[in-house]
């Protein structure tokens, strides 16, 4: 995700900085027409114009040249050639004195490994300020071949991106959204430190990855030193995770929901070790053949962990409470267990997505528990209905003769 913003913008920044240089100039190398036109200091170049500057390869099929305010035009196609890449559009326009460069019209750049590419209506590069803005419908894409010859792909969305080349730190605003392979990321407002590896959003965000969603009022990304791999998460404010595992042969599939003030998710190889909620903490999990049957978790902080992505173990503390069912072999519940104390710790079976065994702890809390048979309270209601006397039709009134 970050390498391929990095590399991109590397490129754009370089090729307008190298090719606008105020020590270099640019060399006129063909035209099929040369003409001063009426307005003072144009030149006005047709047909096959190319332009170099060392290793930078410009043609256009029109140029307009202001010697005294020092720009530069290019319509009727624009594209600047590199080893390393190359930018295309319909038209190019640089701004020496305010070194200001601008590409307009099915702007597409990209690498010569064709590794990533950028695509857009519009880029503004300003070289003083290392500055690229990207303000119409940009689109990132960062392209990886795999060991097995599959391409994995990374795709970045907004109405407008704006990219500072000294602080390697990007801005993307209204409709973002980040894809990759199983995992979506939508805001309306993102930050990228490449430097550090971290992504920031606002404004509704939501995460996605395979089995996960988080939603919240804010989320704080940190990826691995390759940009790729996701490290943690964190959810600030009306915090919301969902972790899912599906069916199998031996187990029926689960869902585990957390909720919360704030949430944080740490994570391994794009799999969650451990997650935790903080304030106002309340979870639930459930197996996906019983959805009625929810396990409850309720107290001032919810730590649950997972094993390979299994949840494996969880602990619930201040004023903690917690019910959960329990399931036969034939997946009839037989009953449900509630418990309340300082902490609760529940150990799970990961192969059986269920409940294990049970942990109370007192404190400020007296803890205490309870079973309830369920499949008794079932008998016995069946035993109350039948010992009810069956009510017998009211006689017919005989109608007067």
């Amino acid at each position: 995700m970050g390498s391929a913003l990095n590399r991109l913008m590397l490129l754009l920044l370089g090729a307008f900085a190298c090719a606008f240089s105020q020590t270099s100039p640019l060399i006129m190398k063909h035209a099929d027409n040369l003409e001063v036109a009426r307005v003072r200091g144009n030149l006005l170049l047709q047909g096959k114009v190319h332009f170099v500057h060392d290793s930078l390869d410009f043609r256009t099929e029109k140029a307009t040249w202001n010697k005294e305010a020092e720009v530069l035009q290019c319509d009727g196609g624009f594209l600047a050639a590199h080893p390393s890449g190359y930018i295309r559009a319909q038209s190019g326009i640089y701004q020496k004195k305010k070194g200001i460069a601008s590409a307009k019209g099915n702007v597409v750049a990209a690498d010569s490994e064709k590794t990533y590419m950028f695509t857009g209506d519009y880029l503004v590069y300003d070289r003083e300020k290392e500055i690229l803005t990207m303000p119409e419908r940009p689109k990132l894409y960062e392209f990886e071949k795999k060991k097995d010859g599959k391409i994995d792909t990374v795709l970045i969305e907004a109405k407008k991106i704006i990219y500072n080349k000294g602080e390697s730190y990007a801005e993307a605003y209204q409709k973002v959204k980040v894809t990759q392979d199983d995992m979506v990321v939508t805001c309306d407002t993102g930050y990228f430190n490449r430097k550090d590896n971290w992504l920031s959003m606002k404004g509704k965000p939501t995460f996605d990855m395979k089995n996960y969603h988080l939603t919240g009022d804010s989320i704080y990304l940190t990826l691995d030193s390759t940009g790729k791999s996701l490290r943690s998460a964190l959810v600030i404010r009306n915090a919301h995770g969902i972790q899912q595992e599906e069916a199998k042969r031996s187990a029926p599939g689960s869902v585990t929901e957390a909720f919360g003030d704030t949430l944080y998710a740490a994570f391994k190889d794009n799999k969650i070790e451990r997650l935790y909620v903080n304030l106002n903490a309340r979870g639930f999990f459930y197996e996906t053949d019983l959805p009625d049957y929810q396990n409850q978790m309720d107290g001032n902080r919810l730590d649950m962990y997972f094993d390979q992505g299994k949840m494996d173990h969880a602990v619930v503390s201040g004023k903690a409470q917690s019910t959960y069912f329990y399931v036969k072999k034939d997946r009839s519940v037989a009953g449900k267990n509630e418990a309340a104390g300082d902490t609760i710790n529940i150990l799970f079976d990961a192969q059986k997505n269920a409940v294990k065994s049970l942990r109370l702890m007192g404190g400020g809390t007296m803890a205490s528990g309870r079973y309830i048979d369920m499949e008794k309270e079932q008998r016995n209601k069946k035993k109350a209905l039948e010992a009810e006397p069956i009510p017998l039709p009211a006689p017919k009134k005989e109608k007067a003769k």
